[in-house]
Parts: structure tokens; C-alpha cells; sequence
């Protein structure tokens, strides 16, 4: 699975993910507007993990393995994180805008 490199979450977010239980698997939380935006990705498992809250409710969770790609793209003022996923059968994208406002499309498709 391709990542975006430390420099890069640095460049977009001001700070770079965190190491969490192996030191294949790494994390970063979002504070934005509308809630806070925690991400996980293991290299070794090739999953995705989101998770938005506003205080103590979980407004969306989201969890796929077969991830191919995270990218950050930042334009018009936006950050994205784009998680791409591919299977046998099915494949699709995941486009999370981070800021200004949190908004999720989900995209899953047969191959």
C-alpha cells in the first residue's frame, strides 16, 4: 500500500502520524470544525481505519482492508484524504475531505 510520507502529513496538517501498536500501523487525529477525524493505516494489513466524532458520539466509522493507496490532495482550500481499495471483485475510493468541515464520499464499485 502506497502512503503519503511523514514530510507530507507535515506539509498538510502541521504533524506527522504517530506509531500506534506495531510500528507498521500508524494514526494522526484532525480537529476541525464540525468534529475530529482519527485515521489508522496498517502497511502490513494494507486496511484503513476512519473514525469522526463530535465529543463522545461516533458520527461515522469506517474500517476496509484491501486498501491499494492514501494520498493527500489539497486544493480550493481543501485537504483530503483519498483511500483507494481494490479487490477481486470490487474496487473503489474512499474521499474524505479533513478541512475546513469534515464530508465523506464513498465510492465502491464492481471490477
Amino acid at each position: 500500500m502506497k502512503t503519503p510520507g511523514e514530510q507530507d502529513f507535515l506539509d498538510q496538517f502541521g504533524e506527522a502520524p504517530e506509531v500506534l501498536e506495531e510500528p507498521w500501523i500508524q494514526g494522526a487525529e484532525f480537529e476541525t470544525e464540525n468534529g475530529t477525524l482519527r485515521l489508522s493505516f496498517d502497511q502490513h494489513e494494507n486496511s484503513i481505519r476512519f473514525e469522526w466524532r463530535q465529543g463522545d458520539d461516533v458520527l461515522w466509522h469506517f474500517f476496509r482492508e484491501g486498501a491499494t493507496a492514501l494520498s493527500i490532495r489539497a486544493e480550493n482550500r481543501e485537504t483530503h484524504l483519498i483511500a483507494e481499495f481494490e479487490s477481486e471483485d470490487l474496487s473503489g475510493e474512499v474521499d474524505v475531505r479533513v478541512h475546513p468541515r469534515i464530508a465523506i464520499k464513498d465510492s465502491l464499485l464492481r471490477s
